[in-house]
């Protein structure tokens, strides 16, 4: 079970998931809590159970990356939906999801769900990403989605809902060396190297600088190597339908998305090139203006 200030989400286990669809009160009673009338809310979140109860059924260990009960804390009341479209796939990367009853909206509850789901998910050394769809207009889960940490990437095209906002949050980098520490550190080693013989000469001379253009950028390479033929060297060919680069909205999460993943006529590089393979050709098409 998953805990916030506010809230206990609950894993929906085969018990609940069979109780939660014969009625929200059948539900209510084997958790002994209440429900808020109208649980589980929208169309979306009812068509969510059932599915999910299959899936679940057929794949146990679907658990703890599927679905939870969200119930208010202090009055133990059931109010929503929220959990995980699956387990992480091979680029490390988890979708969250969530919904909240009407009556308890513009409380922050959906934020805090959605931050659970998310610090959950950044516990497992495996995940690297975790992303969240919208509808393709500002709206309040937008915004729940900002407080909780997620960016906004742009739109991209869901087999189940057509055109979607895709949001994104990277697993935070950790933290450095506190200064105190770092300056300590260099100060040893500034003394280490002043004790003992007088310097002397270097055995072999240094090798000469690389000069800058010398330097092969690696995103650049990889994308001569397999994003040219239909973006052109400048990124403005549009071969194939193929969007013309300097003229793109998409961030640096944005694009990685879409190396990927592939849309349309695109394909999909994430069985060709490794993620950090990945990261530089989005990088070197940032450059592309």
């Amino acid at each position: 079970m998953l805990t916030t200030p506010r809230l206990q989400l609950i894993p929906c286990t085969p018990t609940y998931f069979e109780a939660a669809l014969a009625g929200p009160h059948v539900l209510a009673g084997v958790l002994g809590v209440t429900a808020e009338a109208g649980w589980p809310g929208s169309m979306e979140a009812q068509m969510a159970l059932a599915s999910g109860y299959q899936h679940l059924r057929r794949d146990p260990a679907l658990q703890p990356w599927w679905m939870y009960l969200l119930v208010h804390r202090q009055e133990q009341r059931l109010i929503g939906l929220a959990g995980f479209k699956g387990r992480p796939d091979e680029q490390g990367t988890v979708e969250i999801g969530y919904s909240v009853l009407e009556s308890y909206r513009g409380q922050g509850l959906a934020t805090e769900a959605a931050r659970a789901l998310k610090d959950y998910a950044f516990g497992h050394p495996r995940v690297r990403r975790v992303t969240a769809l919208t509808q393709p207009a500002r709206n309040a889960s937008c915004r729940v989605l900002e407080k909780a940490g997620l960016q906004y990437l742009g739109p991209v095209i869901d087999p189940n809902w057509g055109e979607v906002w895709q949001w994104s949050c990277l697993r935070p980098e950790p933290a450095a060396a506190p200064a105190p520490l770092l300056a300590a550190a260099l100060l040893l080693l500034t003394l280490l190297g002043s004790c003992g013989e007088a310097e002397k000469p270097a055995a072999t001379p240094p090798a000469p600088a690389v000069a800058a253009a010398d330097v092969v950028d690696p995103g650049k390479a990889l994308f001569e190597q397999n994003c040219v033929l239909c973006h052109g060297p400048d990124g403005k060919r549009g071969l194939n339908g193929a969007h013309d680069l300097t003229k793109s909205n998409l961030n640096q999460m944005g694009r990685v998305y879409m190396v990927t993943n592939g849309l349309g006529k695109m394909p999909a590089f994430k069985g060709q090139l490794t993620p950090e393979q990945i990261e530089q050709v989005a990088a070197y098409s940032l450059t592309l203006k």
